[in-house]
């Protein structure tokens, strides 16, 4: 049985490509087609946009990278494409791109030349790029990651995964504070935010209250350096204080994934080092979006295999004026052993 295609066809883009001196000064027509393959049963039954990929999306990453990039072959403008399709949206599972030059130099009369690749997540190979030479990431890595400098912004609005929690003060009221911090930020739109989960502290010192957790799902152009500081300036504005390691806090605001990019710096680790064996993370995401991935592999399956699945207490949304805003799920134990906090 044939996978699910999205196809984009015959978008067409001026841009800057070819071997000789006058192509890379004068724009020239380019035309791509891309076909997508997705499983599209999810959006066929929900009629909802957020279970499916935005084709307009895709026309605006091929746009930036046509336009703004230059290359000597219409291979590498396709292969750069490709890659980055695949990138974009983990429930992409291959890609089909043809890039058309239609008046590419050449003294014999013809309709066009054209280049047509495929490629599947088996072909994100652990390599380093040279093709190109704008402001493109160009180090993919297995799993449809790819490491990228912590300070570039994004070229177009990525998606990234945030992880809030705590355990001091009003709790609930804190993590709606958070949210709205993010939602008025210029540079942020939210996307999603889960239910909240009752957790238990994982390690620190004894006696802790438990902790509300909740996932968070923003697009943003800020470069994941710039999405650390706003999420620690949110932080702060909710008196976060850093004195003991799993200590209790007023808040938390973990960066657990940005746009599918590997991130290695002194200062950040993407995706998050622990949040892939969290329950208290991968369980409220799960709820958020049923068919997130992570690694390669379906979120709500890594929550089954959590040590804490069993544990995770998902919180009724309060009733306006109610005093009791942590009452969990009926049929919840509210005293269950719950394993949580934020993915340290």
């Amino acid at each position: 049985m044939g996978s699910d295609l999205i196809r984009l066809t015959g978008l067409h883009i001026s841009g800057t490509h070819g071997v000789f001196d006058f192509e890379k000064e004068n724009p020239q027509p380019f035309t791509v087609d891309a076909e997508l393959g997705v499983d599209l049963r999810a959006p066929g039954r929900s009629d909802e946009l957020a279970d499916t990929i935005s084709y307009a999306d895709i026309a605006d990453l091929i746009e930036e990278i046509v336009s703004r990039e230059r290359f000597d072959l219409i291979e590498a403008i396709a292969e750069t494409i490709a890659r980055s399709v695949l990138f974009f949206d983990a429930r992409i599972q291959h890609a089909q791109i043809t890039v058309h030059k239609p008046q590419a130099p050449m003294t014999q009369s013809f309709d066009d030349v054209s280049v047509t690749i495929h490629r599947t997540r088996d072909d994100l190979e652990r390599t380093v790029e040279t093709v190109g030479t704008g402001s493109m990431p160009r180090i993919v890595v297995d799993d449809a990651e790819h490491l990228r400098d912590p300070e570039l912004p994004a070229q177009f609005a990525v998606r990234s995964v945030l992880a809030l929690g705590s355990n001091l003060g009003d709790s609930r009221a804190t993590l709606s504070s958070a949210v709205q911090s993010l939602e008025v930020h210029e540079d942020v739109v939210v996307v999603n935010a889960s239910p909240v989960a009752q957790t238990k502290p994982v390690g620190g010192p004894e006696n802790q209250r438990d902790y509300l957790n909740q996932v968070v799902e923003i697009e943003t152009r800020l470069s994941p350096h710039a999405l650390l500081d706003l999420a620690q300036q949110i932080e702060a504005e909710h008196n976060r204080v850093r004195e003991e390691r799993w200590g209790p806090r007023t808040l938390d605001v973990d960066i657990v994934t940005y746009a599918g990019a590997v991130i290695d710096s002194p200062r950040l680790q993407v995706p998050h080092p622990s949040a892939a064996e969290r329950a208290f993370v991968l369980l409220p995401w799960s709820w958020m979006d049923p068919v997130a991935l992570l690694g390669g592999r379906p979120v709500r399956e890594l929550a089954i295999e959590a040590p804490d699945f069993q544990d995770v207490c998902r919180q009724e949304e309060p009733e306006p004026g109610s005093p009791d805003d942590d009452a969990a799920s009926p049929g919840v134990d509210p005293g269950a052993d719950v394993t949580g906090a934020t993915p340290e």
